[in-house]
């Protein structure tokens, strides 16, 4: 590296560099929430509207404070006037305010479940007290913190981290569950990689378990979908939880996903997951696996020619069922896993008529 680059930088950090001056403090969550109900811990023009939040992360973080679980840090910030504005940490102290006021049932807890339609006031005495006095930990910077850096500072507190995929949630959360060690392994199956051909940084954020759970929830339960796939996967996913699989179970779901996947390499013509723009759409991905699925359930023998798959591909109707948006249509996702099963079925009958 040239010198004059080095001094040139040099100069540039110590012009940008900002002396940040703070301390950290506790503060018992009545005591934040009063503040914030009087307005003397207030919200500034960059921050989002409080209420952002959907009732399922509301619930959730309520959840997680009755639990104990540790909260991550707020960040307030001193002002001429003495009132504290909120430079991050909105959402969680305007949570808490409704759920204190009542204004917040708690819905779909996942451990708590008897607290399911609870408000605050429903809590037994001793939690409320106990949930009241709980501290959070504060980072509140001084008052000589300019505007221009309390913005910059919530931007990359907002901005910096990347959000976790659903499938990275559910790999984590279910790491314990029997079925998603079953996903995990066949995630690494040869055979499934080489068909999907998925990127680099697709595989970091586990959309190839993503992919190998969708195959797994539609083949078994594409009927109940009712919307949004994500939960329905989870829910797929999570009843294995208390499910003691046996041996020759664990094998069955195995065999099912391998046969499938060695069928189509077998079979169908090279990079057939693919679109156009070479990628791996999902609902192109299901139609065709869960397809293939099915029908060899049905016909174990199933015949089928290559040149069968390029007509299906270029089908109109096959086109519009992949291409168009429709993940979350519960109508979209049984016609497209059924268009492709009856296909595979009506060909392999032609194909043994005409042997």
């Amino acid at each position: 590296m040239e010198k004059e680059k080095i001094i040139k930088a040099n100069t540039q950090i110590k012009k940008l560099q900002k002396q940040i001056s703070y301390d950290t403090r506790d503060y018992p969550i009545d005591y934040l929430v009063n503040n914030y109900d009087n307005q003397t811990f207030y919200s500034p023009n960059y921050q989002r509207n409080a209420g952002v939040w959907d009732l399922h992360r509301k619930a959730r973080f309520i959840e997680s404070l009755l639990l104990g679980y540790p909260i991550p840090m707020l960040f307030l910030s001193d002002t001429k006037t003495g009132k504290l504005e909120i430079v991050d940490g909105l959402q969680r102290i305007s949570t808490l305010s409704e759920f204190l006021k009542d204004e917040l049932k708690l819905d779909k807890l996942e451990k708590l479940t008897e607290l399911n339609d609870f408000t605050f006031s429903n809590l037994p005495e001793d939690e409320q007290f106990r949930l009241k006095a709980y501290s959070l930990r504060v980072i509140v910077l001084r008052r000589d913190t300019d505007e221009a850096t309390r913005i910059d500072l919530f931007n990359r507190i907002n901005t910096s981290s990347l959000i976790a995929s659903p499938s990275e949630i559910r790999s984590g959360s279910e790491l314990l569950n029997p079925f998603m060690k079953i996903i995990k392994e066949l995630a690494k199956k040869k055979v499934f990689l080489e068909l999907v051909e998925l990127s680099s940084t697709k595989k970091q954020r586990e959309e190839d378990i993503e992919l190998v759970s969708r195959f797994f929830a539609y083949s078994h339960n594409y009927h109940n979908f009712k919307h949004r796939v994500n939960i329905f996967v989870d829910d797929f996913v999570k009843q294995f939880r208390e499910i003691n699989l046996s041996t020759d179970q664990k094998n069955e779901y195995r065999e099912e996903f391998i046969n499938t996947f060695n069928f189509i390499r077998n079979n169908y013509p090279v990079n057939v997951f693919k679109n156009s723009r070479n990628q791996t759409p999902r609902v192109r991905f299901e139609a065709i696996s869960v397809g293939t699925n099915l029908a060899l359930k049905e016909n174990s023998h199933l015949n089928i020619k290559e040149q069968d798959i390029k007509i299906l591909i270029e089908n109109q109707e096959f086109k519009k069922l992949t291409t168009s948006d429709g993940s979350n249509s519960r109508k979209r996702v049984i016609q497209r896993i059924e268009f492709v099963k009856n296909y595979l079925l009506k060909c392999s009958e032609r194909n043994e008529r005409t042997a």
